[in-house]
């Protein structure tokens, strides 16, 4: 390696031991791991101990973690860790991550120098490995890795008929910002990877919160905070406004546009404004974060120069996250469908008044129901795709909607006791025909409810296997912060594991991602579960018979658009090297546009719209979107099906 990277990666390191300084005073970081690792022994369902890692192969499993695609690390920092005679976890940890920063720095300016000095030859015959068998010898594998890297990216936007000097001017900026972003580092924030690094190799589930990661987690949770409704990037140094909440006090104001830039905030009205460029962004969020009610001034800068703007604070909702419906007029009959996204719940509320007025996944869902007897809907589709879960509780919730008493899940704990969420009091909001739509992305709460359903016969699931997270997680305090970890693991009421094995849908649906190459399963130590004993539960009446399959599975093979399917999962699986010549990916991608493009007129065909034209017409049309319709449809099929036989 050059004398001068050895150089440049010193002062990296000297930068962000200064921008850290008062959070190392602050922070005892040893004691903070220690008091982690201490609270996991105790408390994991996974009955840990400490000496399980206290040796090297573990330790190169964390290094394998912060770099898994073998693109920063060489060769030799294998050796040096595995010749390594310094004690203690905490410390080895440390070093593998400050390393970490270093070789991730020396690929960065390795990137912004090559994009000033190297000239790339976009007609020879050379590939980007997709997966790298090894790490770097020396610093030439390492320097030809990131040309080749750099030349991917540089081909992909090329691809999107972006001009040549536009390219190379976004990415020596991109470049030129990560690194200054890295300069900007705390020690809290090198803690926050290394911790959760190591929590991961224990529990996939695991995961360290800061005071301020656990403030943010909670917001994303409650679908609320009080602000002023805008999200913000970072840009060449500056905060810029890159959305507008609807209803917040920015887009409210009419003074603050998308693309603005923060310049300054001050708080209160009589607050001196102080300037935030070269601020981290999360320290920016912070300072215009706050309780609602309350004045925060905003120095924005723009084409027409800068204004002071004055905002009070309001509360904003993510209603992106929130239950929405729709109903659909099919066959003469009113087909209800609501898209839940998360299992969410205003956790603050619940704890100070009736959980029945709170902001909640269950009570937003019972009021659409409530809506839709109203509307006097016949049948009702639950979309949870793309669903991670959420609160338990509320999936319990959730579940009691459709029955009329009875268990919902059941619970083991590291004791191996068992808990059933039961109830025999029951709100049940929803007595008409379910359909419970699910993928490869519904997980942990989502699989509760659809298997709760199921195994009701209260429901029928269709869709793909779904994640198989049966895990449960809860919080436990540090010493300055708190983690959350696997405590538990949730069986269906028949006593049948989600865990690993998910639940498998009784329609199944054609889907563009193998799930095979996604969901619990993935993770090398994912906890793998038997069978506990069936809880006492009365099944609904419900046999729909071969009816209904039978049919599904007619429409699916006469469906023109799932026929597209496999011919679309093949271009999307293509595992081979990446291919660096031009004109070879030009022809790809001309492939995979015509491919998108035929689906895209197929489903427009079928709901009677008229023909895109050209792919650029076809620009604002997301081939998911196309498969994503096409699943409620079917849906919709399978639940006119129920209304006919029922």
């Amino acid at each position: 390696m050059k004398l001068n990277q050895f150089f440049k990666l010193f002062l990296l390191l000297f930068l962000t031991a200064c921008v850290s300084e008062f959070d190392e005073r602050e922070i005892d970081y040893k004691k903070e791991f220690e008091s982690l690792l201490k609270n996991f022994e105790n408390s994991s369902i996974l009955n840990f101990e400490k000496k399980s890692i206290e040796n090297k192969e573990f330790y190169l499993s964390f290094l394998e973690k912060l770099d898994p695609k073998k693109t920063y690390f060489y060769q030799t920092d294998l050796e040096v860790i595995k010749n390594n005679k310094s004690e203690g976890i905490f410390e080895n940890l440390k070093a593998i991550t400050d390393l970490f920063y270093i070789r991730y720095e020396e690929a960065l300016q390795t990137r912004k120098d090559l994009l000033w000095s190297h000239k790339f030859n976009f007609e020879i015959d050379e590939y980007l490995p997709r997966d790298p068998a090894y790490y770097f010898d020396n610093y030439a594998e390492m320097e030809d890795f990131n040309r080749k890297f750099l030349k991917n990216s540089i081909i992909n936007q090329l691809l999107d008929e972006k001009d040549k000097n536009v390219v190379f001017s976004d990415l020596r900026q991109t470049y030129k910002d990560r690194i200054s972003s890295l300069n900007k580092l705390r020690a809290s924030d090198k803690f926050g990877i290394l911790a959760n690094n190591f929590l991961s190799l224990l529990d996939p589930h695991a995961q360290y919160f800061s005071t301020r990661d656990l403030e943010n987690w909670n917001l994303r949770m409650n679908l609320s905070f009080e602000g002023i409704g805008a999200i913000l990037s970072y840009e060449n140094e500056f905060a810029k406004i890159e959305e507008l909440m609807p209803g917040g006090p920015a887009i409210n104001s009419n003074k603050i546009n998308v693309g603005d830039r923060v310049v300054g905030v001050g708080q209160g009205d009589n607050g001196r404004i102080i300037r935030v460029v070269g601020w981290r962004l999360d320290d920016i969020v912070e300072k215009i974060r706050g309780e609602e009610g309350t004045v925060v001034k905003l120095q924005i800068q723009n084409e027409t120069g800068n204004e002071i703007v004055r905002l009070e604070r309001g509360k904003v909702v993510l209603e992106e996250s929130d239950a929405s419906f729709k109903i659909f007029e099919k066959n003469e009959q009113r087909l209800g469908y609501i898209n839940l996204p998360s299992f969410y719940s205003d956790a603050e509320c619940l704890n100070l008044s009736n959980p029945y007025t709170c902001k909640s996944a269950g009570n937003d869902v019972r009021e659409i129901l409530v809506n839709f007897k109203s509307e006097e809907v016949n049948g009702v589709v639950i979309d949870l795709r793309n669903n991670g879960g959420g609160f338990l509780y509320e999936a319990d919730l959730l579940t009691r909607l459709f029955i009329n008493a009875g268990p919902t899940v059941q619970i083991k704990n590291s004791n191996n006791e068992i808990d059933v969420f039961s109830t025999w009091s029951t709100r049940r909001a929803w007595s008409k025909p379910v359909v419970v739509l699910v993928n490869k992305f519904s997980a942990s709460a989502s699989e509760i409810f659809a298997g709760a359903l199921q195994d009701y016969k209260r429901a029928l699931i269709i869709g793909q296997e779904t994640y198989g997270k049966g895990s449960v997680q809860r919080f436990e305090t540090t010493l300055n912060g708190q983690f959350k970890f696997t405590d538990s693991l949730y069986y269906r009421i028949s006593g049948e594991p989600t865990q690993i094995f998910g639940v498998t849908p009784d329609l199944e649906l054609p889907a563009l991602l193998n799930s095979e190459d996604f969901g619990e399963k993935k993770y090398n130590n994912a906890l793998m579960p038997s069978s506990i004993d069936s809880t006492t539960y009365f099944s609904f009446n419900n046999e729909w018979g071969s009816y209904i399959a039978e049919n599904h599975s007619s429409r699916i093979s006469a469906s023109p658009l799932f026929a597209l399917i496999d011919e679309m999962k093949r271009i999307n699986e293509n595992n081979e090297d990446i291919p660096l010549k031009f004109d070879e990916r030009f022809l790809i991608e001309q492939e995979r546009k015509e491919k998108n493009l035929d689906l895209a007129n197929l489903r427009r065909e079928l709901a009677g719209k008229p023909q895109f034209k050209n792919y650029e017409d076809f620009l604002s049309y997301e081939v998911e979107d196309i498969v994503i319709d096409e699943a409620i449809e079917q849906s919709l099929e399978v639940l006119l099906d129920m209304i006919g036989r029922g």
